[in-house]
Parts: structure tokens; C-alpha cells; sequence
């Protein structure tokens, strides 16, 4: 074989090998970008999405235009179903949380939702109370818009995720329904370990100990900046504050922190009042009532994954109470005027439980060491 011949049969095969592995990972679609065919036994079981979730949820949101769209965290993103907010809504819902995103991620997700899709009318932003500034955007938006196609067809984590994807089917279920939930630790024994691997890497203080504390200013300029647009263009905002078990919180007054939660959450409710549409709310469901006091052992959780992770069972509550589906139980729309009274009543709450539960003490002091 002449030497010519041989170079052209090799990148000839090597042209063909790289078509068919593109072929076959745009079949499989592990990341659950082209959404075109499902075949059971063979792709319809995505295990991989949470690999891409965050190059696939934006392409998604602009493909389907979404009336509803939930933003946040991983705790928004476990905690709100899609489909529970669009029967609650109205119209077609998606949740565009993404699991580790930091607030500087979060706002531009807003901001890119707020630009391309049309007929967004309602959000539901998970929030912590603490600075939510603005940034620059740009750049964000623009890798969102426009992702590397090669890595869907052509990368060796496509690859690697298709045959995964495939030899899965049947052993393991998907890590996200289609409209963008997230199940992460759902169903799976272990609870009492993540509780103690979360409270121990994330108490505020060793109770007992003194510790100083230093107010930084609340910066809130980047969730005015949501707000206001939401204003502009006549969109309903549910802002959720995480609500944590009350194992967190417990933590939060045996280190004297939760003065400090209530005075974050007065200055954001008087920049949302600002705002002068009563659209635009924050709501409240941490506290120490029947979900957030759900005993803790290594069995599945009902309500609860880990001390910040809800299940959605508890998020369909919430989106009940906050679309006026059912009567206020657990959540409060928070005003200027009634956060010294949640403040109040939440601090007798906490009295009757710890009366009426002394162990619940004794079994959360040694839950904060590995």
C-alpha cells in the first residue's frame, strides 16, 4: 500500500470514528440537551444531566419558554417542583436552580431568563438573608447563550456518559425529572451522617464558647435590580427564604445568630416594600413546627435530606401557601410591620418544643463533631 493511500484510509477511518461516536452520543443524549426521541432501555434514564446542567438548563429555558421559573440553589433546585408550581400558577414551569451556584450565579440566571424568555411572568428565588450585590453579567450570559457544541458530541465525558447512560438503564434512576428537579440524596438511607456532616462543618459557634460578632452591611443592590425589572415588566417574584430543620436553627440561638437573620431579613423586606407592588413578597417557613422538628435517623427523610436540603414535599407546601392554595400553617408573607412579631411568636415556639422535647437537645449537641 502506497504511503498516499495509507494517510488517506487513516484519516478516512478516523473521520468515520468520529461521526459514529458523534452519532451515537447525540442518539443517547445523555445530557438531555436535543430532548428529540426517548427509547426505554436505551436512553430514556438519564443518569449524566447533572454533569452539564448548567451549559443544558439555559438552552432549555430559551427552547420551551417557561411562564414559571424557579432560580436558586441546590436547596431551591431539590426542594421546588416544576410541575406542582405549574398546577399552582398556572402555566408551564421550569426550575433553572442549579446545585452549587453562589448568588453571583444566581443573579445572572435571572437576569438571562429575564432576556430571552418572553413569556416569563412569575419566579419563585430562593434566598438566604444576607448580601445579594449585582455584577456584570456579559459574560455569564453570553457562555449560557451559546455552549460548546463539541462537548455534547465529541468530548470524552460525552462519550463516557453515553455508554454510562446506556449500560445504566434499568439499574439506576435519572438524577433529575425533565423540568430540571433534582432527586441528589432522595430515597437514600443516611440521613442521621448528612445531618451530622452538615451540622458539624456548619454551626455557627460551639455552644458554650463566646464568640464575637461583626455586622457587615447587607448589600442588596442586585436583587433590587430583579426586582425593579419584575416591576417593569408586570412579573409576579416569590422571594423563599431557605428554610432550614430546626436543628440549624436551634444552633442559630444557642450562638446568639439569629438577631442577626432578622435584622437581614428587615432590610430586604423594606427594599422589596420600596418597590410599592404588592406582586413582589418574601416569605418565611423556618421556624420549629411539625416539619421542620421531623425526626432524624439513618432511614430516608420525609420532608428532610439533610438540614438545608427540603424535599419537595415541603416545596409543594410552601407553593400552596404562597399561591393562596391553602391557609398560611407554616409560612408568613414578612412586612415591615409583622417581623417583630414572627420574631416573637417563632421564639415561643421554640420555648414549648424545648419544654415539651428535652431530648432534642441531647441528640443535636453530639451530632456537631465528625
Amino acid at each position: 500500500m502506497s504511503q498516499k493511500k495509507y494517510v488517506i484510509l487513516f484519516f478516512a477511518g478516523f473521520f468515520a470514528t468520529l461521526c459514529l461516536v458523534a452519532a451515537f452520543d447525540r442518539a443517547v443524549d445523555p445530557f438531555w440537551y436535543f430532548r428529540d426521541f426517548s427509547i426505554p432501555g436505551f436512553n430514556e434514564v438519564k443518569t449524566k444531566f447533572r454533569r452539564y446542567e448548567r451549559h443544558v438548563k439555559p438552552e432549555i429555558l430559551v427552547r420551551e419558554q417557561p411562564e414559571a421559573v424557579i432560580f436558586g440553589s441546590s436547596y431551591a433546585e431539590i426542594g421546588f417542583d416544576p410541575e406542582h408550581l405549574s398546577s399552582v400558577s398556572g402555566g408551564p414551569a421550569y426550575n433553572f436552580a442549579l446545585a452549587g451556584a453562589s448568588w453571583n450565579r444566581v443573579y445572572c440566571d435571572v437576569q438571562f431568563a429575564m432576556r430571552y424568555d418572553r413569556y416569563l411572568r412569575t419566579i419563585i428565588l430562593g434566598i438566604h438573608p444576607q448580601s445579594m450585590p449585582a455584577r456584570d453579567c456579559g459574560k455569564a450570559m453570553q457562555a449560557m447563550r451559546h455552549p460548546d457544541m463539541l462537548s455534547f458530541l465529541l468530548s470524552a465525558d460525552a462519550l463516557k456518559a453515553s455508554l454510562e447512560t446506556v449500560f445504566e438503564q434499568g439499574k439506576d434512576r435519572p438524577s433529575h425529572t425533565e423540568q430540571g428537579l433534582y432527586y441528589y440524596t432522595r430515597g437514600k438511607s443516611g440521613t442521621m451522617s448528612r445531618f451530622r456532616q452538615y451540622l458539624s462543618t456548619h454551626a455557627p459557634c460551639i455552644p458554650g464558647k463566646a464568640v464575637k460578632r461583626e455586622e457587615a452591611p447587607v448589600m442588596l443592590e442586585g436583587l433590587k435590580n430583579i426586582v425593579m425589572e419584575a416591576v417593569r415588566r408586570n412579573m409576579a417574584v416569590k422571594l423563599v427564604v431557605y428554610p432550614r430543620h430546626a436543628m440549624p436553627v436551634e444552633l442559630d440561638y444557642l450562638c446568639h445568630a439569629r438577631e442577626g437573620r432578622w435584622k437581614s431579613l428587615s432590610e430586604i423586606v423594606s427594599m422589596v416594600e420600596s418597590a410599592k407592588d404588592a406582586s413582589i413578597q418574601v416569605w418565611d417557613f423556618e421556624g420549629f413546627h411539625d416539619i421542620a422538628t421531623e425526626g432524624i435517623s439513618d432511614a430516608p427523610g420525609i420532608y428532610w435530606q439533610d438540614p438545608a436540603h427540603f424535599n419537595y414535599e415541603y416545596g409543594n407546601i410552601m407553593l400552596d401557601e404562597m399561591f393562596g392554595k391553602k391557609e398560611p400553617r407554616y409560612g408568613v408573607r414578612l412586612t415591615s410591620g409583622n417581623i417583630p412579631e414572627r420574631e416573637a411568636e417563632e421564639s415561643m415556639e421554640r420555648r414549648n418544643y424545648l419544654h415539651d422535647h428535652p431530648e432534642f437537645e441531647r441528640q443535636l449537641i453530639p451530632l456537631l463533631h465528625p
